[in-house]
C-alpha cells in the first residue's frame, strides 16, 4: 500500500549514520498563511437573514487521534474499546509499537467554517399593547468544509487530541418590546 509508514523506520536527514534528535524536523506548519472573516445581513420585507463564518487556509495539523487508533496493542492491552477491528481498520494499518513520530498523521487542516445562521421575522407594531415583535431561529456551527480526516480542524496548537466534536445548535427567539 502506497504511502503507509513502516513502523520502526525513520529517515537519517542529515546523513551521520545515526538516528537522533537530529533527525526530527517539522513538516508543515499550524499557523494559516491566511485568516479570513466574513458576515452579513439581508432583509427583505419584514424578514431579515444574517450570517457569520470564517476560514483558515493553509495550515496542518498532526491528527494525534488518528496516530493512537492505529496503535493496534492500546486496544489489545487497555480493553476499553468493544468494537477494535473497527478502530484498527480505520487506517488500513496497524502500529504494534506506540510510536508516533510519523509524519504520515499531518494533515492539511484548511478550513471554511459557518458559525451561525439566523432567520427572523418582524412582526412590526401589529398588535396594539406591543410596540416591537420579532420571531426568529439559529443554527450555530451549521456548516465545515474541509478534507481534513479529524474531528475538528480548528486547533490551536498544531496537535489533535480532540475526540468530541463542536455541538450544533439551534435556538429559537422571540423579542418583545412593551
Amino acid at each position: 500500500m502506497a504511502g503507509v509508514p513502516i513502523e520502526g523506520l525513520y529517515v537519517d536527514r542529515n546523513e551521520d549514520g545515526i538516528l537522533n534528535e537530529d533527525d526530527k524536523y517539522r513538516l508543515e506548519k499550524a499557523a494559516p498563511d491566511y485568516f479570513l472573516g466574513f458576515t452579513s445581513t439581508f432583509n427583505y420585507g419584514n424578514f431579515d437573514f444574517s450570517f457569520a463564518g470564517r476560514a483558515n487556509i493553509g495550515n496542518y495539523v498532526y491528527n494525534n487521534v488518528q496516530s493512537g487508533t492505529s496503535y493496534a496493542n492500546l486496544y489489545q492491552t487497555t480493553n476499553y474499546l468493544n468494537n477494535v477491528n473497527s478502530i484498527a481498520s480505520y487506517l488500513d494499518f496497524n502500529i504494534a509499537n506506540d510510536d508516533y513520530l510519523s509524519d504520515y498523521f499531518v494533515q492539511n487542516a484548511s478550513f471554511l467554517r459557518l458559525d451561525h445562521v439566523t432567520l427572523g421575522y418582524n412582526f412590526g407594531d401589529m398588535l396594539d399593547k406591543i410596540d416591537f415583535l420579532k420571531l426568529f431561529v439559529t443554527v450555530q456551527n451549521p456548516l465545515l468544509i474541509t478534507d481534513y480526516k479529524g474531528i475538528d480542524p480548528e486547533i490551536d496548537n498544531g496537535i489533535d487530541n480532540n475526540f468530541y466534536p463542536r455541538s450544533r445548535t439551534i435556538l429559537f427567539g422571540l423579542n418583545a418590546r412593551f
